[in-house]
């Protein structure tokens, strides 16, 4: 709590960063709690990736140091005042496991000239360990055969109860953000004293010290679990995202509104079919943003996100941070325009005409709209064009494959519902209305083109001026003998 509270705009190398695991946090303040969304707090959905952020800022700082031909961050700040803002780095973590124990060892090794550094619940093999009890004293464990690396009487720590913390966190995302945060919930859980502050000036694999509190466990005696795992996903286990017609996450929690941000990201990650480079979210989601500062705000987007996912469709990796990447997982996620363009290859692969038409069926179904419509991103309209082109290109094949023209115009005017310009689609219903002797439906169509193109101050082509003369001639001149032709193929061009 000290190390968010601590700096201020004017001192912006004094304004620290705290990487936390979800588990950690829900061990910490309960299961049930809602954060408020801060810049300076990363929340991500596992211990990896955790360690990934810190790595990633790992490697910044040192280049940093190595453009200034200085070994620590302290040096840099003496040596160029007006660098890019440093700022000191938290991480808070619980490892179990022996290879998270030494992922953690080697980072904070070296992170240590870095300014980054860590709080660790639990005993620590490889060095001290200090036990805070309820009450905020301290007593040490002192790991054999080494020297102590903090000071041998800690003393008492301050301690605040899980809802003093949600409602200080809440305060001071306020302050940082500059935005008002819904009030904190009601907590149902006990009033557990919490750990103020603790801090690991010299966390070394060989002495470093680790704050310890007692294990949380319910009345039961088990361990909590990760906030969202009474949800279930909305979609066969996984959560549903729609990104055609609008973009949303179905039946998302709302106990938090995800920010405008979180969710252009998501669209964006969907769009891109799941994955992109961090360098290419950066370039279309913060163009305008200062390069020191737009991975930070990435950042803070990708956990606002993957707490919503968490809290909507339990605990799952959502998101994941490859190298220099983000990647949404498939097997956790499903979205329209992913069953569209799934069905879209399965139609061009198809060996069989029934199978190419279920295929095509399932792409027009799953299109509902223009790719998130209604919000206004600079980078999405020619991804727009693409899907819209897409999608009137499977309807006008399923139309043409259907051989019942009634049912054939149904998909037709599907299609000019969702492009009311294109006129291709026009000039197929108007062969179908044909097979079906509609001459007053012909007639209309091509009204209803003009009207439209009249709209974007165009005019419909003489192909098609063309085509609808010659089927309503066809058609007069068929209706005094009652006899109207019957193509199988009359769909088709």
């Amino acid at each position: 709590m000290s190390a968010l509270a601590a700096g201020g705009p004017d001192d912006p190398d004094s304004r620290h960063h705290v990487v936390i695991a979800s588990d950690t946090l829900a061990t910490l303040l309960g299961t049930a709690t809602t954060l408020a969304d801060t810049p300076r707090m990363s929340v991500t959905s596992g211990l990896s990736d955790a360690l990934t952020l810190i790595e990633e800022q790992t490697l910044h700082r040192a280049r940093m140091c190595g453009d200034y031909e200085v070994d620590t961050i302290a040096d840099l700040r003496d040596r160029d005042s007006i660098a890019e803002p440093v700022p000191p780095t938290v991480l808070i973590a619980s490892p179990t496991a022996a290879h998270e124990r030494t992922r953690i060892a080697a980072l904070l090794t070296q992170g240590h000239r870095l300014d980054i550094h860590g709080v660790l619940l639990g005993a620590w093999p490889d060095g001290d360990t200090i036990l805070v009890a309820e009450d905020g004293s301290t007593s040490m464990i002192k790991h054999d055969a080494k020297q102590l690396s903090c000071p041998s009487a800690v003393g008492r720590l301050s301690v605040i109860n899980r809802s003093e913390t949600t409602e200080l966190l809440r305060l001071l995302a306020e302050s940082h953000t500059g935005e008002p945060q819904p009030p904190a919930p009601a907590q149902r859980t006990p009033l557990d004293r919490l750990v103020g502050a603790a801090h690991a000036p010299n966390p070394t694999p060989e002495n470093s010290a680790a704050a310890h509190l007692p294990e949380r466990r319910d009345h039961a005696g088990n361990e909590p679990q990760p906030a969202g795992d009474d949800r279930r996903c909305s979609t066969g286990g996984r959560v549903d995202v729609r990104v055609l017609g609008g973009a949303r996450i179905v039946d998302a929690d709302t106990t938090t509104p995800l920010r405008a941000k979180a969710l252009e990201l998501l669209v964006y990650l969907v769009v891109q079919d799941g994955d992109a480079a961090q360098d290419n979210i950066l370039d279309d989601l913060l163009p305008d943003a200062p390069a020191s500062k737009a991975p930070h705000r990435l950042h803070t987007y990708v956990s606002a996100l993957r707490k919503t996912l968490v809290r909507t469709g339990g605990p799952a990796a959502y998101l994941t941070h490859p190298s220099r990447r983000y990647a949404l997982n498939r097997d956790a996620l499903d979205t329209d325009l992913w069953r569209m363009r799934t069905a879209l290859r399965d139609a061009a692969l198809a060996t069989t005409d029934a199978d190419r038409t279920a295929a095509l069926q399932r792409a027009v179904d799953a299109y509902d709209g223009t790719l998130a419509a209604g919000f206004d991103y600079e980078w999405i309209e020619a991804y727009r064009e693409g899907i819209r082109r897409q999608t009137l290109d499977a309807h006008l094949a399923l139309a043409a494959a259907t051989p019942d023209p009634t049912q054939a115009l149904a998909v037709l005017e599907a299609a000019m519902r969702h492009d009311p310009y294109a006129e291709a689609t026009y000039q197929q219903a108007m062969r179908a209305h044909a097979v079906l002797g509609h001459l007053e439906q012909i007639r209309s169509l091509r009204r209803a083109l003009s009207l439209r193109l009249d709209e974007i101050d165009a005019e419909p082509s003489e192909d098609t001026l063309r085509l609808a003369d010659r089927l309503i001639a066809d058609l007069r001149q068929q209706k005094p003998t009652g006899k109207l032709r019957s193509h199988h193929n009359g769909l088709h061009p």
